[in-house]
């Protein structure tokens, strides 16, 4: 059972991190990774990226990030209380 309720999970984060990249870049025009890695990182992977955060920008995608992790903080508790994970 730990092993399928690490797999539900697993699959809900990333589904979950999908959908809200994919809702954020369609709100804004841009995805919500640049704030979570370094600017050295960033412009190592994208040299040429056109995107200039300031401060309301990287606080938007950390709001993005943020709002995400308590969507799915349901449906974790449920997996719990079905027996599937044991987080509590």
């Amino acid at each position: 059972m730990q092993i399928a309720g690490i797999i539900m999970a697993m699959l809900l984060f990333f589904g979950g991190f999908l959908l809200a990249q994919a809702i954020f870049f369609h709100h804004t025009g841009r995805t919500f990774w640049r704030a979570m890695v370094p600017a050295v990182f960033r412009y190592t992977l994208l040299p040429r990226d056109g995107v200039q955060l300031d401060s309301f920008m990287v606080m938007e995608e950390y709001a993005a990030l943020l709002l995400m992790g308590a969507f799915l903080i349901l449906p974790m508790i449920a997996l719990s209380v079905m027996g599937f994970l044991s987080l509590f």
